[in-house]
């Protein structure tokens, strides 16, 4: 792991302004360490700012030894879990730079990310800065992901986050959590906490939140982000019908509030076309599954 810096020590700024990074974190201690070092370690890191929502391991701990270490690891610990839109607002609310950078705990950002965000964001006067995302397998290879990725106008699109734009920036919507923003955006706009059971969508509402209230909302070519799929028991029946569930509810409920606007951009078609066509894409899949379990029975 990366060295922490020496305490209440920025590493040296090669460009421009200083930046809060704020991440949410939720019983994934491990990953959260690993991020902590990894923010305290990039240039132009005034502070970092956890928000520990609702743990139940051992991520208080650890990186309280790490706050010890570097006062510019700041924590905030919810007692109980408030959900991520609330998280990063709380998270946002505490940050004294006129830049944050919100990215999730368990994302990793390509390398020199923020200073790389930070020109665009000079070069373009934009207000926010994005960079495509990538679900890769545990075992696939990151460089080869990346030169293989898509290119396309405007970069990613609606539900296909990892897109590059042909250009070195362009203007997006479509981009997932992590982004640098003007830290004055979020006293016009902010996550939405009406986002519930799996939070789908709660991101893209904030883009075009911004978007709608006049900021310059861009995607660029000069980096990413990644997760690593994480291989498990797989989600119970009953779960995945819940987490179904929750999508379908919060893409309606982000339709009904920015569908009009985003037909009008050219973005989408109808609302109820995207609503539709969504809630078959979703459920194709388990259909599929309960097929396969029907078929299987009626062998044996």
């Amino acid at each position: 792991m990366t060295g922490v810096p020496t305490p209440g020590s920025e590493v040296e700024r090669p460009y421009g302004s200083v930046v809060s990074v704020v991440v949410p974190t939720r019983n994934r201690s491990e990953l959260a360490e690993t991020r902590a070092r990894w923010a305290l370690a990039q240039p132009n890191v005034r502070e970092v700012v956890f928000v520990i929502d609702g743990s139940a391991d051992d991520t208080e701990d650890r990186l309280r030894g790490l706050a010890d270490q570097d006062g510019r690891l700041r924590l905030l610990v919810n007692e109980r879990n408030v959900g991520p839109p609330k998280a990063k607002n709380m998270g946002i609310d505490a940050t004294t730079s006129d830049w944050v950078f919100v990215i999730d705990d368990d994302d990793v950002p390509s390398g020199n990310l923020i200073v790389e965000l930070l020109r665009v964001a000079d070069e373009t006067g934009a207000d926010i800065v994005g960079v495509p995302w990538f679900n890769l397998g545990t075992a696939q290879d990151v460089a080869e992901a990346i030169a293989r990725a898509p290119r396309a106008a405007n970069g990613p699109q609606l539900d296909r986050p990892g897109i590059f734009p042909e250009t070195p920036w362009s203007p997006c919507v479509w981009m997932p959590a992590n982004a640098l923003f003007r830290r004055s955006v979020f006293d016009v706009v902010r996550y939405d906490e009406a986002y519930t059971g799996n939070f789908y969508r709660e991101e893209t509402d904030l883009y075009v939140s911004a978007a709608r209230a006049g900021y310059r909302v861009l995607v660029t070519d000069r980096g990413y982000t990644y997760v690593r799929s994480r291989r498990g028991g797989g989600i119970e029946r009953q779960a995945k019908l819940r987490y179904e569930y929750s999508v379908i509810r919060n893409n309606w409920y982000f339709l009904r509030k920015h569908g009009a606007w985003l037909r009008e951009q050219g973005l989408i078609r109808r609302s109820g076309h995207e609503h539709v066509s969504l809630i078959v894409r979703r459920l194709r899949p388990l259909a599929r599954a309960a097929g396969r379990r029907l078929t299987g029975r009626v062998r044996r």
